[in-house]
């Protein structure tokens, strides 16, 4: 039932479903503690999702998802050392996590450190070519390191692929390809411009 809650996004009503999971005792208790901070973080609740996650690791230290949600938590307060950190815990114990190194490129790129984004991007594509927001970003990524044909080929594949209309940015993606497709058309001149100066 708190799952279910929490993909319909009811955060609060998943909460007080992992609450009674917890009170009983019953199953998963590490993969309880962990979904309740996921519950919590969409609640905007940072301390008691990471005291969540924290109780999580007291049981399975070694459980990969738990670096991943803490990483996530630290990531939306902007505590990009202690994100990258918990991400790359989650990497080492489980170095085929894509999710990991997706989220731990968008700490990256908000940090304006794009080679190791647009890195961490292409292994998780490696590793998930269905990830279809890791295009999307890549896309970014390659465009601000001036990448042009790189970051329209990426960004064209996350449209054609549906990406933009699942996470609901389709037209603002559209755009955003017109206007590097102008970028890159201008940067031809310049260039050419130069080279016969």
């Amino acid at each position: 039932m708190g799952l279910r809650l929490l993909e319909a996004r009811d955060f609060a009503g998943a909460v007080d479903q992992f609450d009674s999971a917890l009170k009983l005792g019953l199953g998963d208790m590490a993969g309880i503690y962990l979904c309740r901070a996921t519950a919590l973080t969409g609640l905007g609740q940072w301390e008691a999702a990471e005291a969540s996650v924290n109780a999580a690791l007291e049981i399975e230290p070694y459980l990969a998802a738990a670096y991943n949600e803490r990483g996530n938590i630290r990531r939306l307060q902007r505590q990009r050392e202690a994100a990258i950190s918990d991400y790359t815990t989650a990497i080492h114990i489980e170095p085929d996590y894509a999710t990991a190194y997706f989220n731990r490129a968008l700490v990256y790129e908000a940090g304006r450190q794009k080679a190791e984004a647009e890195a961490d991007l292409t292994r998780a594509l490696r590793l998930d070519p269905n990830l279809l927001a890791a295009y999307e970003a890549r896309g970014r990524v390659r465009a601000a390191q001036f990448k042009f044909d790189q970051a329209i080929g990426d960004l064209s594949y996350y449209l054609r692929s549906g990406g933009g209309k699942q996470f609901d940015n389709h037209s603002e993606t559209q755009g955003y390809l017109l206007i590097l497709r102008i970028q890159r058309l201008l940067w031809r001149l310049i260039s050419r411009a130069g080279r016969r100066q």
